[in-house]
């Protein structure tokens, strides 16, 4: 990758401790866990661990607590090179974190978040960030009022400097959350989930894809991925493409398995793939991800095979949108 592909995540840094349970325990009954770990966690945060798998130039932005977890959140980002240089440390503040229950019955995983009180990534702390070293900001769908006004600051990089390619805003819209729909008209390229579609009331990817396609910014990109059913992006010219899921033989890890698609899918679209490509890669990345524990089993996956096939034309990242000033 050159110099300037590289992309930069900004949201949430968690503590994830994971509880792998034969099933999902019934109320008020004991279960014996089958294995516990800690892991890195946070949907920005699980984008640069992907991101750096496959071999980009992630960083990391977002609000990271002083306490005796940070240590071990900022060697673990290392370990997959991730840039942490922007990171903001609020040293009396606690570490967020998520319980997981993964059942091995069902691979399914449920989530308990929990955060005390680190606060959220200000505009001003987004402001110090020097933009023209990236080519890519992917924002996760949180903090809206802020990631609102750090989404302008991008906006006004790219109108002063319009000599290089203009840096490309993604989102994602994940949760149920209302808010989430001021976030559509302000990114290039538009991530949906399921669980936000069917909170909506869409019924399937078609119907999320053309009603989140008629509030975004012209020459916009909708994706959605809908888990076993794969993803289906709108193109510029209006046409929808899909691809289907790869399911592994078995299900073991869910965790992350979103979080994966997006980031494979942003490192083949920062990479001058067609969306089309890009889905693609995203679902068999994510494929493989729900197949394995964590995350380290990837990177021997990934030195093995080439998902990938070759960019056709080196200048056709300015394709994935029309307008991105």
């Amino acid at each position: 990758m050159s110099l300037r592909q590289e992309i930069l995540c900004v949201g949430l840094c968690c503590l994830d401790i994971i509880s792998q349970l034969p099933q999902f325990p019934k109320e008020d009954t004991d279960q014996r866990c089958h294995d516990q770990r800690w892991q890195r966690g946070g949907n920005a945060a699980n984008n640069c661990t992907v991101l750096g798998l496959l071999g980009a130039k992630p960083s990391f932005l977002g609000t990271i607590a002083g306490s005796h977890e940070k240590t071990f959140l900022l060697d673990d980002f290392a370990k997959y090179n991730v840039d942490t240089k922007h990171v903001v440390v609020h040293e009396d503040c606690d570490c967020p974190a998520s319980c997981v229950i993964l059942s091995m019955e069902t691979g399914s995983r449920t989530i308990i978040h929990s955060n005390k009180n680190l606060p959220e990534l200000t505009v001003e702390d987004f402001r110090k960030v020097d933009l023209s070293s990236y080519t890519w900001v992917h924002f996760e769908g949180r903090n809206v009022s802020n990631v609102v006004g750090m989404i302008e600051v991008v906006r006004k990089h790219n109108g002063s400097h319009k000599d290089v390619k203009p840096v490309i805003i993604s989102v994602e819209l994940e949760k149920s959350k209302p808010e989430l729909s001021s976030l559509i008209p302000k990114a290039d390229v538009i991530f949906v989930s399921k669980d936000y579609a069917q909170f909506q009331g869409y019924t399937d990817m078609a119907q999320t894809i053309d009603k989140i396609h008629s509030e975004t910014r012209p020459g916009s990109l909708v994706i959605c991925p809908w888990g076993e059913k794969g993803a289906s992006a709108r193109l510029k010219e209006g046409q929808i493409v899909s691809c289907h899921a790869f399911p592994p033989d078995q299900v073991v890890d869910t965790l992350g398995a979103g979080d994966t698609f997006i980031a494979a899918s942003i490192f083949a679209l920062a990479q001058g793939h067609k969306p089309e490509d890009s889905i693609l890669f995203g679902c068999r990345v994510a494929g493989a991800k729900v197949g394995v524990r964590g995350w380290e089993p990837l990177s021997h996956l990934f030195k093995d095979c080439d998902f990938l096939p070759a960019v056709e034309d080196s200048n056709s990242r300015r394709d994935v949108v029309m307008n991105t000033t």
